[in-house]
């Protein structure tokens, strides 16, 4: 071969390895902005909890299982148009669909700080739900555009950080913020910050690397050797899409798992961990804000690291039984010591275990596309990601009619109190549901971080 045959190919050689660099370093600058925007749908995830006693007084909540409905908008909603966000994640992109999300979950924020009355509460909640519905999938997608197969794990898990820093802003920080301004000022600089991400995601984000001219992730893979087998299949129509993944049995397990173990969580992190800290322990707003941030910091530590670990170990089933176990351990504890009463000294501990068991829920996206083909990722993701919120949204309104039966109508400042008789009851329907769950998480099945779909739908077909 020629001298400047080989110079060609080693310039041609360079300049990949350049764009690749570029790929992987662009890849996070544009990763930072839709995080700010996964950090604030967590955010409204518990901020009611912090704010529970004030709406219940503003507006004259007299049941429990009413705040719980309200809280549950926002999980209803986000189940519902999981299927439409991954549709609108493969037809519009990432960019598009975030940014005009935050822009609605700004909205959002801005109404529910106005809300005159219960009604437009409701509404504005759901303005909020339907601002955050379309985020995850969606990054997701940027995952899959930008990331290689071998690192959704971390990726899942680092999601799962940055969602609890959201828990965590909208603990303390928010009950400090409360105190000083207001629970409607708030939210108003909630909505004012959230807007500032939507210019932000528009500004920064771009669907894939071949819109600023670098190679596809997918020329990546390829020329590498990693490509997952049936990456380069055409994609299938949402009806078969839908019928192919739905119909798979091994989507299932994920879904119910996630649903038991997410709703229990945010049962707690989300409305009534407060409540219960204010009225069993006589904590102060912030005090109490603290314990449950115990939640939030335990999902946020643990999410990362199992994630990781789930990668580097190969496999999938194993850390999501731990995160079951975890789980249902802490809140047993809770049911069990004391007459639902715990020691002041092991709450955060204990706490701390719930949240870290909870955070195993972070693999449920990697569990339900490892088993249906690569061209169905969108609506394997989308289905499995319903799963949580479906818990989250049927399991806090169940946590207040289990308070409800068994309070004794005694009420302080607008606000009903409750003994320690209910929230030990509560506690108990927890652990009878995290049971389940656990069930659910031992027959997840097993992919080794591979795809299988080609084996386990064909398996099955055949029996």
């Amino acid at each position: 071969m020629p001298q400047n045959a080989f110079t060609v190919i080693a310039l041609d050689n360079a300049e990949w390895a350049a764009q690749v660099r570029q790929v992987k370093r662009r890849r996070w600058i544009i990763w930072a902005p839709l995080a700010l925007a996964f950090l604030i749908v967590y955010f409204h995830r518990v901020a009611t909890g912090v704010v529970s006693d004030s709406l219940m007084r503003d507006f004259n909540i007299a049941r429990a299982s009413e705040l719980g409905v309200l809280s549950s908008i926002y999980f209803y909603t986000y189940a519902a148009l999981q299927v439409p966000a991954g549709i609108a994640a493969d037809r519009f992109g990432p960019r598009r669909t975030i940014t005009i999300s935050a822009a609605v979950m700004a909205c959002g924020a801005f109404a529910f700080g106005w809300a005159p009355d219960l009604p437009f509460l409701y509404v504005a909640r759901f303005i909020i739900g339907l601002g955050v519905s379309f985020v995850y999938i969606n990054i997701v997608k940027f995952y899959a555009d930008w990331f290689r197969t071998c690192e959704f794990g971390t990726m899942s898990g680092l999601s799962a950080f940055i969602g609890m820093a959201g828990s965590l802003l909208a603990a303390t920080p928010l009950a400090l913020m409360v105190e000083a301004v207001g629970w409607r000022t708030s939210f108003y600089i909630i909505g004012a910050a959230t807007a500032v991400v939507a210019v932000y995601c528009w500004i920064v984000v771009r669907d894939r690397p071949t819109e600023l001219g670098w190679p596809s992730l997918a020329e990546i893979e390829s020329r590498e050797g990693t490509v997952t087998p049936g990456n380069n299949a055409p994609c299938a129509s949402v009806t078969e899409s839908l019928r192919t993944v739905w119909v798979n049995w091994y989507t299932w397990p994920p879904f119910l798992a996630s649903a038991c173990m997410y709703g229990v969580f945010m049962a707690l992190a989300g409305v009534w961990g407060v409540p219960y800290f204010m009225q069993v322990y006589g904590m102060t707003r912030v005090t109490a804000a603290n314990y449950a941030a115990a939640l939030s910091l335990g999902y946020m530590l643990t999410g990362p690291l199992l994630g990781y670990l789930s990668d580097r170990w190969r496999c999938r089933r194993l850390p999501y039984v731990l995160g079951a176990v975890l789980i249902f351990t802490g809140c047993l504890g809770i049911a069990v010591w004391n007459g639902g009463r715990p020691p002041g000294w092991a709450l955060f501990p204990i706490l701390f275990i719930i949240g870290a068991g909870a955070s195993a829920v972070s693999l449920t996206l990697a569990c339900a596309k490892e088993v249906n083909p690569p061209d169905m990722t969108g609506m394997a993701t989308g289905t499995a990601n319903v799963g949580a919120f479906v818990g989250a949204a049927l399991i806090q309104p169940l946590f207040g009619w289990m308070l409800d039966r068994r309070w004794q109508g005694i009420i302080e400042d607008g606000v009903k109190v409750y003994p320690l008789e209910a929230y030990q009851g509560a506690f108990w329907l927890c652990v009878a549901i995290l049971a389940a769950g656990l069930v659910f998480a031992v027959l997840i099945k097993e992919t080794h971080c591979a795809n299988i779909a080609h084996r386990v739908i064909v398996r099955r077909s055949v029996i």
